[in-house]
């Protein structure tokens, strides 16, 4: 088992290399492997926190991990890091040319320290929020065509639909963020509210008239996102 002691005598790089590997770690947690070099940002061993270097070496069929440079980091508990559990380092992800595996990694030496592969498997990309495609879609197909080409015109603060419960700000840095937020606030988790929006846009009851037809690609597209938004104002 590596004793916290031991780690702490690995660390022989330039304080140089020290403040590089600190740097690393306060800025991202995702385990990288470049150029036969593993590099983890934050590895936790008992209630001690390390950003390593590791670099690769194959021996006779067995791919092997030596430490190449380590600095202790704070430790700020486990979530996203590497864990060391006294026989095993396990790394929950790794971008491997383009592609993410969690690792496994056996301990087989303590002087020097070396691992070795002991297994890994393909790490599937975590399926995007409600909110997360909401607002992808928002920014990629309403806000610039549907809220600033269509909907602004009256739905703004001191204009014609000022009274309607749904206004919108101009384009500007951070816009797109308001608008999103103001069609969450007027569907306050209502289904009768999404329904309400799709069919005034059609014409509805809308003092604004038609600004597109039912089932068209721009309906759609709102449909979809203001689907969305329930579903993430639901908890689902």
């Amino acid at each position: 088992m590596i004793k916290l002691i031991e780690l702490r005598k690995l660390v022989k790089v330039s304080q140089f290399l020290a403040l590089l590997l600190l740097s690393s770690a306060s800025h991202a947690q995702d385990a990288t492997f470049i150029d036969n070099v593993l590099t983890l940002p934050k590895a936790t061993v008992g209630e001690a926190a390390y950003a390593l270097e590791l670099g690769l070496s194959v021996n006779q069929g067995n791919y092997e991990f030596g430490v190449l440079a380590a600095a202790e980091i704070p430790f700020t508990g486990t979530e996203g890091a590497s864990v060391f559990d006294g026989a095993v380092l396990r790394v929950p992800t790794v971008d491997v040319g383009g592609t993410n595996y969690s690792l496994d990694l056996a301990l087989i030496s303590g002087d020097p320290i070396i691992f070795r592969l002991s297994s890994y498997a393909e790490v599937a990309a975590p399926t995007p929020t409600a909110l997360a495609q909401a607002t992808a879609l928002f920014d990629e197909s309403i806000e610039t065509q549907i809220v600033q080409g269509k909907c602004i015109v009256c739905h703004k603060v001191g204009l014609l639909a000022n009274d309607s419960g749904l206004l919108f700000a101009s384009t500007s840095q951070g816009s797109a963020a308001t608008n999103l937020g103001a069609f969450a606030n007027y569907l306050n988790g209502s289904e009768a509210a999404r329904t309400r929006i799709l069919s005034m846009v059609t014409g509805v009851g809308h003092t604004g008239g038609q600004q597109m037809n039912a089932g068209d690609e721009q309906h759609q597209a709102l449909g979809e996102m203001l689907r969305l938004l329930l579903e993430h104002q639901a908890g689902i």
